[in-house]
């Protein structure tokens, strides 16, 4: 098997008025992670405070990020050919949002198939209080010592995946 495990950060939940400002990804083979993609996005927008509370990304961190288009056309040359995605909740905010910002660079992304571990996990573990990236991990003890940086949460993502199997 071969695929991408991914995850975004942006300045807010609107995919239209809201910027990708990090993409993080691993590239899995057989259950091995064999390749890394991560980049901060200068969007030239001002990152609010709230979401720097939660992710930690700075407006001083965007300020040498890769320019968006360059950023997006690495990042779908990373994900060229493999089988599906993974995600957390990418079926409905990931995934979306990133074809929205393609979009908005005039990159065209091919359909993926999306294997988004939230929707597996509420199949396989019925009657959980919360089905959230943190409390998953805090479930299965995998640790995300960087929550809500793209990298950190592709990672413990892809531990998940492995352990829903």
């Amino acid at each position: 098997m071969d695929y991408v495990v991914f995850d975004i950060e942006t300045t807010g939940l609107n995919k239209e008025t809201n910027r990708i400002i990090e993409i993080g990804a691993v590239r899995v083979k057989d259950g091995v992670v064999i390749d890394t993609y991560n980049e901060l996005l200068n969007q030239n927008v001002v990152i609010p405070e709230e979401v720097t509370a939660i992710n930690n990304i700075t407006n001083e961190m965007i300020k040498d990020g890769m320019d968006p288009s360059l950023a997006l056309l690495k990042f779908q040359n990373f994900i060229m050919n493999s089988e599906f995605l993974v995600g957390h909740n990418a079926y409905y905010f990931d995934y979306p949002f990133l074809q929205n910002e393609m979009t908005r660079h005039g990159i065209q992304l091919k359909k993926y198939f999306i294997k988004d571990t939230m929707w597996i996990a509420k199949k396989k573990l019925p009657g959980l209080r919360s089905y959230s990236l943190k409390n998953l991990t805090e479930h299965f003890s995998i640790v995300n010592k960087d929550a809500h940086r793209a990298l950190s949460d592709v990672l413990a993502t892809h531990e998940l995946f492995e352990k829903l199997g």
